[in-house]
C-alpha cells in the first residue's frame, strides 16, 4: 500500500509538471524547516521523487548560442534547421526593442538533451559548430572538488553575480566556470508570486536593466516582463519566498506575504513599484520585503550624532536632514536623540551614499569613535612635531605677504594669521592645515577618511581629488572601500553642512539628487557631479569654484582681492595684470574640466586690479615644489601612455620661461621641467608628442 501511495504521489507530481512546467514554471506552497514557503516546482524535484538524475547544459554554452543566433538574426541569415524558432525569436526581439538594446529570449531548455525529452533546441545547441560551446553537462560543485563542500567567493559565469555556497551550485569541467544553481536550472518562463499578473521570461545579452529585488545590474541571463518592464536575476527569481515572517524587530505580530503594488510601507513611507509587501491585518501594518529588519541605530555621514528609528514622530512639520523634503509623520523615520529638530527618511538614512551598513544597536559609543585628534606631537608651548616632517615646527604670526612662501599642506600662500614654520628649513604650514585631524567624517562618504601625504614613490607623487578633480602633492584625505579609492584635498574635505560661502547670503547644502545637472553660478558650467545648492533661492556652485580662496593677495597690490564672476562689473572689458589678456565672459554651457573659459577673476575694488584665477593660483594650484630637488612627479601622457618624470619649480625669475609644448611664456606661479624641456601646465605635459619624450 505504501508503494502504491508513493507511486500515486509521483504520478500526481508528473501530471502537475506536464501541465505547468512544460510552458511556465509555477511556485507551489511547501514547508521548509516547518515554515511555509512558495517554492518553484522544477523537473529536478520530480526526478528526485523518482530517484532519477537530471543533467543540465552549461549556461555559458546557452548564452554563447543565443549570441550566435542574435548575430544571425541581425544579419538576416537564418539557418534551415531552426528557421521557425529563429523567426519566433526575431518577433520577440522586435517586441522588446530596436537595435542593440533588443532583449533576446532563450529558446533552448536548461536540460541536457536526451531521446526521452526530444529537446530539439538543446540538440541543435550541441550540434553547433561554434568553438567554445560546452558539450558536456555541468556537475555539482562538491563532485567537482573531490566531494568536498565548496566554500569560496567567486563570480557566476552566467549572471556575473557573487556566489558562495556548498553543494547547491554547479561547475563546468570543460570551460572551468562555476554557476549558481538557479542559473543552471532556470526554466524558460516562470510565474512568480511577487508578480502574479504576468509571466517572466528568460532573456539574455547585455542590458541596462536592474533586478527589482536586489537592485544589482543584470548581465547575459535574467527574467523579464516586457509588459511592466520588470527584471529579476535568476537567483532572486527562483529562490523560495517565505509566506509568513515573524520579525520582532519590525513588528510584534507575524507578517503575511501580500503581493500588492500600491501600498505605502510603514517603514520607508514610499510606494515601491512591483515590490511585494508583508502585512499584519490585525494592526493594519505594511512593510516591504526589503524593509523588514531595518536597523534601529545607525550613523550617517550627513550628521555628527547617531540616529535611531522611531515609529512615532511629532505632529509638527518635519524636514529630512538628507534630501530636505518633508517627512510624513504618519510613518516611521530616523531621529537624533541629541538634536530635537533632526529627522531623516528611512530610505535616505539607509542609502549606501550616507550609511556604511553597520547596525549600532548595542554597540557602545566609544567603539564607534574615530581617531579625529591632532595629528602632531606637542613638544612645548607653540612647538610641535608633525608626522609629515622631520623637524620641529614653531607657531608664528604672518606679518608681510610673500608670494614665494606657501603651505606644504594645501599648497596655497600664507596670507595672514598664524602658521607653523620649521626651525631648521623653509617648511611651513597653515595653522588649520597643521591641525587637520588624523581621521574625519565627510558628508559625501559613509566611511571615515584618513589623513595622508603624497609621496613620490606612491602614485607618481600626486593625489587626485575625487570632488574638484584637481591634482596635488601635499596633504589629502583617503578612504578605500570595496576597490573604490576616494581622495579629497584639504579644502574639499573641510566642506560640511550647512556650508557658509562668503559669496552667497544663504547657507548651502549638498543636493540629494546629484544626477540632475545644474549650472554653476560662478564658472557658468554644468555641474552634474559634486556641487552645493541653496534651499532659499536658485543658487548652485560646484566644488571646484567653492574651494577657490574667496579672498587672495597679489604681490603688486596692497589690498585683498575678492573673487568675482563679472556679474556686477560694468561693460568695460577687464584685462589680466599677469598674462595681459582679456577676461571674457562665459555665455555657453560646457564641461568644467575641458575648454574652460576665463570668466572667474580676482578683483581689487580699490585699485581696479583684475587677475585670472589661474594666473594667480595656477591651473594646478595644489602642486608646489617639493622639500628637495630630488623629488619628482610621474605622469602618463595621453598619447601611448608613456611615463615622463618632471620636477616642479617656482616661476619667480624676472624672465618667464617658454613652454616647449605651446611655445608661450609660462604665466603661472609654477612650471614643470623634464630632462631638457619646460612645460607651463600639466595639460602641456600630458599632450606631448611622442618624439619630445626622447629629447
Amino acid at each position: 500500500m505504501q508503494g502504491e501511495e508513493e507511486n500515486t504521489n509521483i504520478t500526481k507530481i508528473q501530471i502537475s509538471f506536464v501541465a505547468t512546467m512544460s510552458s511556465v514554471g509555477v511556485f507551489r506552497k511547501e514547508e521548509i524547516d516547518g515554515n511555509p514557503y512558495f517554492v518553484i516546482l522544477t523537473e529536478t524535484k520530480v526526478d528526485q521523487k523518482r530517484r532519477k538524475k537530471t543533467y543540465f547544459l552549461c549556461p555559458a554554452a546557452r548564452i554563447k548560442y543565443l549570441k550566435f543566433k542574435r548575430k544571425m538574426l541581425e544579419n538576416y541569415d537564418y539557418g534551415d534547421d531552426n528557421e521557425d524558432d529563429d523567426n519566433d525569436a526575431d518577433e520577440d526581439a522586435k517586441e522588446d526593442g530596436d537595435g542593440h538594446d533588443k532583449l533576446y529570449p532563450f529558446n533552448s531548455s536548461s536540460h541536457f538533451p536526451n531521446t526521452r525529452r526530444g529537446d530539439r533546441q538543446g540538440k541543435s545547441l550541441l550540434d553547433c559548430y561554434l568553438p567554445g560551446i560546452c558539450k558536456n553537462p555541468v556537475v555539482p560543485l562538491f563532485r567537482y572538488n573531490d566531494k568536498e563542500p565548496y566554500c569560496h567567493i567567486s563570480q557566476c559565469g552566467a549572471c556575473k553575480g557573487k556566489m558562495l555556497d556548498t553543494s547547491k551550485d554547479y561547475a563546468c569541467l570543460q570551460c572551468q566556470r562555476k554557476f549558481h544553481r538557479e542559473c543552471v536550472e532556470s526554466p524558460l518562463e516562470i510565474k512568480h508570486p511577487s508578480h502574479p499578473f504576468h509571466s517572466l521570461r528568460l532573456y539574455g545579452l547585455p542590458t541596462f536593466q536592474k533586478c527589482f529585488c536586489c537592485e544589482t545590474s543584470l548581465y547575459d541571463m535574467f527574467y523579464h516582463c516586457a509588459t511592466c518592464d520588470l527584471s529579476m536575476s535568476p537567483v532572486c527569481a527562483l529562490k523560495p519566498v517565505p509566506i509568513v515572517i515573524e520579525q520582532s524587530r519590525s513588528h510584534h505580530h507575524p507578517l503575511t506575504f501580500f503581493p500588492a503594488q500600491a501600498l505605502i510601507c510603514h517603514i520607508c513611507a514610499v510606494i515601491k513599484k512591483f515590490d511585494p509587501a508583508y502585512i499584519c491585518v490585525q494592526c493594519v501594518f505594511v512593510v516591504h520585503k526589503n524593509c523588514i529588519g531595518f536597523p534601529h541605530v545607525i550613523r550617517i555621514s550627513r550628521h555628527s550624532h547617531r540616529i535611531s528609528f522611531t515609529s512615532s514622530l511629532p505632529s509638527r512639520k518635519l524636514s529630512c536632514g538628507v534630501c530636505r523634503k518633508q517627512v510624513d509623520n504618519k510613518y516611521g523615520a530616523y531621529s537624533c536623540l541629541e538634536c530635537d529638530a533632526y529627522f531623516v527618511h528611512s530610505s535616505c538614512a539607509t542609502h549606501p551614499k550616507v550609511w556604511d551598513g553597520k547596525e549600532l544597536e548595542g554597540v557602545p559609543e566609544e567603539d564607534d569613535i574615530i581617531d579625529d585628534g591632532e595629528p602632531f606631537e606637542r613638544i612645548a608651548d607653540g612647538i610641535i612635531l608633525h608626522p609629515f616632517h622631520s623637524h620641529h615646527l614653531r607657531l608664528e604670526i604672518s606679518i608681510a605677504y610673500d608670494a614665494n612662501k606657501y603651505c606644504r599642506g594645501c599648497a596655497l600662500p600664507i596670507y595672514e594669521g598664524q602658521f607653523y614654520s620649521c626651525m631648521e628649513c623653509d617648511f611651513i604650514l597653515h595653522e588649520s592645515c597643521a591641525n587637520a585631524p588624523r581621521m574625519k567624517r565627510h558628508p559625501l562618504y559613509p566611511h571615515p577618511l584618513t589623513l595622508k601625504v603624497a609621496k613620490h614613490n606612491i602614485d607618481g607623487g600626486i593625489f587626485h581629488c575625487s570632488e574638484c578633480r584637481r591634482v596635488g602633492n601635499g596633504f589629502f584625505y583617503e578612504c578605500g572601500k570595496e576597490n573604490n579609492i576616494v581622495q579629497l584635498d584639504l579644502r574639499c574635505a573641510s566642506i560640511i553642512e550647512p556650508f557658509d560661502y562668503q559669496g552667497h547670503e544663504h547657507p548651502l547644502f549638498l543636493p540629494w539628487e546629484t544626477e540632475k545637472e545644474t549650472r554653476c553660478q560662478m564658472c557658468k558650467y554644468d555641474s552634474g557631479h559634486s556641487k552645493l545648492i541653496c534651499m532659499d533661492c536658485d543658487y548652485s556652485i560646484c566644488f571646484r569654484c567653492a574651494t577657490f580662496p574667496y579672498m587672495a593677495r597679489y604681490k603688486h597690490d596692497s589690498h585683498f582681492l575678492t573673487i568675482s564672476n563679472g556679474k556686477e562689473e560694468s561693460d568695460q572689458q577687464d584685462w589680466c595684470e599677469i598674462c595681459e589678456r582679456k577676461i571674457v565672459k562665459v555665455k555657453e554651457r560646457g564641461n568644467v574640466l575641458w575648454n574652460q573659459k576665463e570668466a572667474l577673476r580676482y578683483r581689487c575694488n580699490v585699485c581696479c586690479t583684475t587677475l585670472h584665477i589661474d594666473c594667480l593660483h595656477g591651473k594646478e594650484m595644489y602642486i608646489k615644489p617639493r622639500e628637495t630637488e630630488r623629488d619628482h612627479l610621474t605622469f602618463h601622457t595621453f598619447r601611448d601612455m608613456e611615463r615622463i618624470f618632471i620636477r616642479v619649480h617656482l616661476n619667480s625669475s624676472l624672465s618667464r620661461p617658454v613652454c616647449s609644448r605651446c611655445n608661450r611664456r609660462c604665466p603661472f606661479p609654477i612650471f614643470f621641467k623634464g630632462l631638457r624641456l619646460i612645460y607651463c601646465s600639466l595639460d602641456c605635459v600630458r599632450n606631448l608628442p611622442r618624439f619630445s619624450l626622447l629629447v
